[in-house]
């Protein structure tokens, strides 16, 4: 199978969740199934500017043909103007609206999308669906493409444009059954071949003790943990303040630590750390110290940062308004969910209380990222998934 990729950034040094999914999964079609992956993408390592930053060149990284495209442009300021009606009514903008709004959240670079058309693979992949290459390339590709939507529950599904974008790929890679159902319920999908694939996530190894160090705490000191971007968007700042009411509550509650990038305040205090980004190993020796991963993000289609804390034998608290998230605990028995802050003083207390409960749960989400989200079964059901898709456009080449 010779497979395209179009995605807004790829590289090493990108850690959106969607983009080093697609990166990591290029990687072992081509070791582990012989597949031939070329990569269109545009010079940018920075969602938040999109400016340039690689050469624009071909390069391989891990047996991945990888084609660098410049942008006309990245993400402009204005399209800030355009967020307050954005969020409180989407259905209220017309095309050019739209239209406009994603030109200005970009990155708008035509060349990664006319190559990626006009290469000569069987299928292209394109991810993530918010992003000006996808919303442009995937009409234009038609039933040649694999919708690595990532659709969250949010304003920008619900723009006029999106209809048209959803209808006419070729088939759809989920990350979740709740992502699947929103598509479901928002677009249909009109008899097209999907398949909730999941994301595999490798163990990592590192020391809780010199995580400890690194982080500043105390040799033995406990420690709640969350991982991801550090912003609003993410729930992080309701995390805080909610922690911070949590510690006046329950003297005796730990500290909480968050680890990635954005912008915590300059000093830490109330028993919140703000680490910043840290090395992997840091990171894994993180999980392998914490008692309990939090994730206060709404807005995830699948959130590897859960099935990390299970590879490390650790419970998990959930934000109920996400779907993907909830599922995960729903079906691990791995961990738990809150809705408000009394449902987190709640779980938060049995479960910091309660060292064999976390050890139960921690060890129930294990087995469920092993035995669901590993690659032999995620490579499986992505080979079928595009085996459907090609078939579908033998038969019926014209749609």
């Amino acid at each position: 199978m010779k497979l395209a990729v179009l995605t807004p950034r790829y590289g090493t040094e990108v850690v959106g969740g969607v983009e080093r999914w697609l990166r990591v999964l290029s990687e072992r079609l081509v070791a582990d199934r012989g597949w031939q992956v070329e990569v269109h993408t545009t010079c940018a390592v920075s969602a938040a500017t999109w400016a340039d930053e690689y050469p624009a060149a071909t390069t391989e990284i891990r047996g991945v043909t990888v084609h660098r495209h410049r942008s006309v442009s990245g993400r402009d300021p204005e399209y800030l103007h355009m967020l307050p009606r954005l969020r409180r009514d989407p259905a209220s903008f017309s095309l050019e609206e739209a239209r406009r709004y994603v030109e200005l959240v970009g990155p708008v670079c035509p060349d990664a999308v006319d190559a990626a058309a006009e290469s000569g693979s069987d299928l292209v992949a394109v991810t993530p669906y918010l992003y000006w290459p996808a919303i442009r390339a995937v009409p234009q590709l038609g039933r040649r493409a694999i919708f690595h939507c990532a659709a969250h529950d949010e304003p920008e599904l619900y723009l006029p444009l999106m209809p048209t974008v959803f209808a006419s790929v070729g088939g759809f890679a989920f990350n979740s059954f709740s992502e699947q159902d929103l598509v479901e319920r928002t677009f249909g999908l009109d008899g097209l071949p999907s398949s909730v694939v999941g994301i595999v996530v490798d163990r990592g190894s590192g020391d809780a003790g010199a995580a400890r160090r690194h982080l500043r705490l105390d040799p033995t000191e406990a420690f709640v943990l969350c991982l991801g971007r550090v912003e609003e968007a993410k729930g992080a700042g309701g995390l805080a303040r909610m922690w911070q009411l949590y510690r006046r509550r329950h003297r005796d509650a730990p500290r909480l630590v968050f680890i990635g990038p954005g912008a915590g305040p300059s000093e830490d205090g109330d028993g919140v750390v703000y680490a910043g980004p840290v090395p992997e190993d840091i990171k894994w020796g993180a999980l392998a110290g914490c008692d309990v991963l939090v994730n206060p993000s709404a807005q995830e289609s699948f959130s590897l940062v859960l099935l990390e804390a299970w590879l490390a034998g650790k419970p998990v608290v959930a934000n109920a308004r996400c779907g993907p998230t909830t599922e995960h605990c729903v079906r691990s028995g791995g961990g738990i969910w809150f809705e408000e802050y009394a449902d987190f003083e709640v779980g938060m207390e049995r479960l910091l209380r309660d060292g064999e409960l976390r050890d139960q749960l921690g060890q129930a989400g294990r087995r469920y990222v092993e035995s669901t989200f590993s690659w032999p079964p995620v490579l499986d059901r992505y080979e079928q998934l595009a085996e459907a898709v090609a078939a579908r456009r033998r038969v019926s080449p014209a749609v």
